[in-house]
C-alpha cells in the first residue's frame, strides 16, 4: 500500500528540516542534535514494524524531553512543536493504515495523554500551550482518519477482486463443464444411433430378445442426452439446445501451431505418437496448449517455443516453453486468469499442473494428465 522509498525520503526531508531548524538557533545544544538525529528513525522503521516504530517515537519524545529538563535547555524539546509533528504524522498515518480501529484509537489516546503530561513539568503560557497541543491533536486526527480511509477502501477493493475472482472461477467451470457435456453428448449420440440401427446393419437380422436390448440402449442413450442438456441449460441460464458437435483434441494441435505460426510466433513440435487417449483428456491437453500459446502470444510476442507432448508411465504429459521475449508483451508471463481455467481443467482429471518462470528468463507450462492411455 505504501512504498518504502516514500518513507525513507520523508525521513530524509524530516531530517534536513531539522537540521535547517536547530542550526539557524544560536542555542544549538544536544537536545537538539539528537532531536534531528533520532526523529526521522521511526518514519523508517513505520514501513517494517508500525506499532514498533509508535513505541520508539515515543520513547523519543520522552528522553527528548527528560533531557532538556535536565540540562536546562533553552531549546526545550515538545511534541507539539513543528519539527517533532512532522516526525509524527507519517508514522500515525502508516499505523492508521495496517491497524484495527480500535488500536489506532489506542494509539491516538496514548500520544496525546503523553504529550499532556509533559506539559506539565513544563513552564509555559497556558493559552498558547493550549493552541498548540489543540492544533497538534487535530493535525494527528487527521493523519490517522486518513490512514484509516485508506484502509477501508483497500479492504473494499480487495473484496471486489476476489469476488470477480470467485466470478471467474465459477464461469471456467461452466465453460469446462460445457465443454465436456459436448465430449460426452457426442459420443452418447453415436450409441444412440449404433443402438437404434444395429438390428437393420447386422447381416441376417437380429432375434428378438437381441432387438429389445438395442432399443434399450437406444432409449437410455437418449434419455441421458435428455438429462444432459437439461442440466447444461441451467449452467448457462437458458434451455436452446446446445447441440453435439466433437470437440478439439490431440489430432487438432496441428492447425492449433500453424495458425500460432501465422501470429509471429515461431513454434515447434515434439509430438509423440502416444496411445489414443480418452476424448477428455484430449480435449484438456488441446485447451492446455491453446491457452498457453495465446500466454505467448500476449506476454512473449516472438519467442521461441517448444510444445512437446508424450506419454509417460500411462499418463499423457503436456509442456509448452517459450524462451525470453526480445521485447516485453501486454504483461508478465502467467499475469493472466488462464492459468486458473487450466489448473480446473487438470484438477478436474486428478492431474498436476505447474507454470512458473524458467531459469532462463522464459516461461514453463508443463501438466501430467492420468489416463493417457484410455479410448
Amino acid at each position: 500500500m505504501l512504498r518504502r522509498r516514500t518513507l525513507v525520503i520523508a525521513a530524509l526531508v524530516i531530517f534536513v528540516f531539522n537540521m535547517l531548524l536547530l542550526s539557524a538557533n544560536p542555542v544549538f545544544e544536544l537536545p537538539a542534535v539528537l532531536s534531528a538525529a533520532l526523529l526521522p528513525w521511526p518514519v523508517v522503521w513505520a514501513w517494517y514494524r508500525p506499532m514498533s516504530a509508535w513505541g520508539a517515537m515515543m520513547v523519543v519524545h520522552i528522553m527528548l524531553t527528560g533531557l532538556g529538563l535536565a540540562l536546562g535547555s533553552l531549546l526545550m524539546p515538545q511534541p507539539w512543536l513543528i519539527n517533532q509533528v512532522a516526525a509524527q504524522l507519517p508514522v500515525m498515518y502508516v499505523l492508521a493504515l495496517s491497524a484495527p480501529l480500535r488500536v489506532t484509537v489506542g494509539v491516538f489516546a496514548t500520544t496525546i495523554a503523553a504529550g499532556l503530561m509533559t506539559r506539565a513539568f513544563i513552564d509555559l503560557e497556558p493559552a498558547l500551550t493550549g493552541q498548540a497541543v489543540l492544533s497538534w491533536a487535530l493535525t494527528l486526527v487527521v493523519a490517522a482518519v486518513l490512514g484509516y480511509v485508506r484502509q477501508i477502501r483497500r479492504l473494499d477493493t480487495l473484496r471486489v477482486a476476489e469476488e470477480m475472482g470467485r466470478r471467474r472461477l465459477l464461469e471456467e467451470r461452466a465453460r469446462i463443464a460445457r465443454e465436456l457435456h459436448d465430449v460426452v453428448a457426442h459420443h452418447m449420440s453415436v450409441i444412440a444411433v449404433q443402438a437404434a440401427s444395429a438390428p437393420y446393419r447386422i447381416e441376417g437380422g437380429v432375434g428378438e430378445a437381441a432387438a429389445k436390448e438395442f432399443a434399450a440402449i437406444n432409449a437410455a442413450a437418449r434419455e441421458s442426452l435428455r438429462d444432459m442438456r437439461h442440466l447444461l441449460g441451467a449452467l448457462r441460464g437458458t434451455d436452446a439446445d446446445p447441440g453435439t458437435e466433437p470437440q478439439p483434441g490431440l489430432g487438432d494441435l496441428g492447425k492449433l501451431v500453424e495458425s500460432v505460426r501465422r501470429a509471429g510466433v515461431p513454434v515447434e513440435t515434439a509430438i509423440d505418437d502416444p496411445s489414443p487417449p480418452s476424448p477428455v483428456v484430449s480435449l484438456t491437453a488441446y485447451r492446455i496448449v491453446q491457452e498457453a500459446l495465446s500466454n505467448v502470444i500476449r506476454h512473449a510476442p516472438g519467442a521461441r517455443t517448444v510444445v512437446t507432448v508424450r506419454e509417460e508411465g500411462g499418463d499423457l504429459a503436456v509442456e509448452v516453453e517459450n524462451e525470453r521475449p526480445e521485447r516485453p508483451g501486454a504483461a508478465p508471463a502467467g499475469s493472466g486468469h488462464g492459468l486458473a481455467g487450466m489448473r480446473e481443467r487438470v484438477a478436474a482429471l486428478g492431474g498436476r499442473l505447474t507454470a512458473e518462470t524458467t531459469e532462463t528468463g522464459g516461461f514453463a507450462v508443463r501438466a501430467r494428465l492420468p489416463d493417457g492411455e484410455g479410448g
